[in-house]
């Protein structure tokens, strides 16, 4: 893919060589689909001994809840460390069948109050048209508190807290409004060190510039911005998550200008991008 800018000014991205002396920027996409890794329970027999075993991939801590007559009361919670495979039942005879749940994050995390800069790496202005309750898509806990900023194809997104990478998915194209998009979205997820976790969608196929286990600061480009997934037009969802016991959670969060003074994001409020991230 192609990136210039037309007579106009404007930024373009197209598969096709511009014919004309335009300064060109060349974007290679891959065409591999994204693997992400996932927990799981699984049983392991050894040395006379049966094993129910939590493995947990993620470079975050992870929520199980397993249902089975094993446990006296019936179900068992076990909060996973990251990258951490534990044994969390063991016996000498066959494990019973067990069904078993979970969820990204500790819910014994506590959020602090933190200010957030702006998640974009640009020399121009984005205007927020969906923010926290936004009737269009903001209606469910997890996405309660999320803000929707319009941007142009290919903007560089870039990381409003540090933390670390623990997930990065970009092997989709394609946008629409019906369920069937619902899960099929771009993504970066980051956790932060309160526990909390912001997640970055929407971005463009191929565009990932972090991966799983990655350490990132305010202003590292993450991705580039773009339509996939349950999408009406280019934008950024960002929205801020914690963990509320097998339960994703938004939660309210303000933003800070680059004159430090913080903010509570709004519909029709125009954002300013980083500027110290060129």
């Amino acid at each position: 893919m192609y990136k210039y800018k037309d007579s106009n000014g404007k930024w373009v991205f197209s598969d096709k060589r511009p014919a004309d002396t335009h300064e060109v920027e060349s974007i290679e996409y891959k065409d591999n689909k994204t693997t992400l890794p996932k927990p799981a329970i699984y049983t392991r027999h050894q040395d006379g001994w049966y094993y129910l075993i939590a493995d947990n991939p993620l470079h975050a801590p992870v929520e199980f809840r397993v249902i089975s007559t094993a446990f006296e009361t019936g179900t068992h919670s076990y909060v996973a460390p990251s990258t951490k495979q534990e044994v969390i039942y063991k016996s000498r005879t066959n494990i019973p069948p067990f069904r078993y749940g979970w969820q990204l994050g500790d819910p014994a995390a506590q959020a602090i109050n933190y200010l957030y800069k702006t998640p974009v790496s640009s020399l121009t202005t984005h205007r927020i048209t969906q923010s926290f309750n936004g009737a269009f898509s903001h209606t469910d806990a997890a996405n309660m508190y999320a803000v929707d900023i319009a941007m142009p194809v290919g903007t560089n997104i870039s990381a409003a807290r540090e933390g670390t990478v623990v997930w990065a998915k970009d092997d989709y194209h394609m946008s629409g409004k019906t369920g069937y998009f619902l899960d099929k979205a771009n993504y970066v997820k980051i956790l932060h060190d309160d526990g909390t976790y912001a997640v970055y969608a929407h971005l463009l196929m191929g565009s990932a510039k972090v991966q799983p286990g990655d350490r990132v600061r305010v202003g590292d480009i993450l991705a580039r911005s773009g339509s996939s997934g349950y999408s009406t037009g280019p934008h950024l969802h960002f929205v801020v998550r914690r963990n509320a016991g097998l339960t994703t959670v938004s939660i309210p969060f303000k933003f800070v200008d680059q004159n430090g003074t913080p903010f509570i994001p709004q519909r029709g409020m125009k954002l300013a991008g980083v500027a110290n991230s060129f």
